[in-house]
């Protein structure tokens, strides 16, 4: 049994082992926003709420997940389904374990799925000194986590993947930083987020260092609420999933009025407790304004004094990992 320290050593060690070793939540832990919460030498800091009392298991293997042209360290976490997350995530490790990796150019590779594709998330914080790897991040689903060599081969880096109405249509968009050996992107629908078919395919880049956009227009969206995803093929055949978008036709949904609005924009929403922010975006996608979900009555609105006129953009973000835009005038 060994114990790791972190920068101010206040961890709270759950398990800690050199052999496979797993973790229960049980069905009631709660982590406060700025906790830090260490679960054998794997990191998690939220800066919202993260609740883990949902039965979660976390299992710790000593193993390497494979990879070109570097399998990962040999060290690997899993959970038993995807976890929600924002804020820092980071991973202690030990030189041992490096498996041929080069510290200086670990980053965190996470999978939403299994291990059957991964992608690397460029630009994590590394501490040699402590053997340490972190980043920030946002509306991450944890389900695999280790760490790769920076160079290791990955279908595509997204940045961004949304869902929208337009319409009685759902536009989805998406844009990526990097593309090494990229293949195609495969659009997936469902029903119920577990059961996943085809819809579309689009030629992806192939080489690529700049950002890329792409989109798809689905005119024949689900009846009621819908789930969409990408799988995203490299060359070799190696893929990765993004997370899941979530549009809801059946009137259990967001509404906003009036629309346009003037200085105040009502939203209405019948189960306020499953969101946790709210954000306006201007017609590019910047933030304008962004605020946690709020709570109390189930009518809310949010103050757009100061707005300059025109088009924006509504986002509501929802525990279970997904969200939903509407758009809106302001005059």
């Amino acid at each position: 049994m060994k114990r790791n320290k972190l920068i101010t050593g206040l961890l709270l060690v759950l398990c800690a082992a050199q052999a496979k070793s797993q973790i229960v939540t049980g069905s009631n832990m709660y982590v406060k926003i700025g906790t830090i919460l260490s679960m054998d030498s794997l990191v998690l800091v939220p800066t919202e709420d993260l609740n883990l009392g949902n039965n979660y298991s976390l299992t710790v293997a000593h193993t390497a997940v494979p990879g070109n042209p570097n399998a990962s360290i040999n060290k690997k976490y899993v959970f038993n389904n995807p976890v929600n997350f924002h804020g820092n995530v980071g991973i202690i490790y030990n030189p041992t374990e490096l498996n041929g990796n080069t510290e200086s150019m670990l980053e965190l590779a996470n999978s939403w799925s299994d291990e059957s594709g991964f992608v690397t998330m460029s630009g994590s914080t590394r501490d040699l000194g402590l053997h340490y790897v972190s980043k920030d991040v946002a509306d991450l689903d944890i389900r695999l986590l280790t760490l790769v060599n920076a160079q290791s081969a990955l279908p595509v880096t997204l940045v961004t993947f949304d869902a929208e109405k337009e319409e009685r249509s759902v536009r989805l968009s998406w844009k990526t930083s990097l593309e090494t050996n990229s293949d195609f992107f495969e659009i997936q629908r469902s029903q119920d987020a577990k059961n996943w078919k085809e819809l579309h395919r689009v030629q992806a880049a192939g080489e690529s260092s700049q950002q890329a956009t792409y989109g798809y227009t689905d005119a024949e969206p689900i009846a009621g609420t819908g789930y969409y995803r990408l799988k995203m093929v490299d060359r070799d055949g190696t893929f990765a999933f993004s997370q899941i978008r979530k549009v809801a036709w059946d009137g259990m949904d967001l509404v906003v009025f009036p629309n346009p609005a003037g200085d105040r924009l009502e939203m209405d929403l019948k189960d306020w407790s499953k969101v946790t922010k709210v954000s306006v975006l201007n017609a590019g996608g910047g933030i304008v304004k962004e605020t946690a979900g709020p709570r109390g009555a189930k009518e809310k609105y949010i103050l757009l004094t100061g707005f300059q006129p025109g088009s924006y953009i509504l986002q509501i973000e929802y525990r279970d990992g997904s969200s939903e835009r509407t758009h809106f005038m302001k005059y």
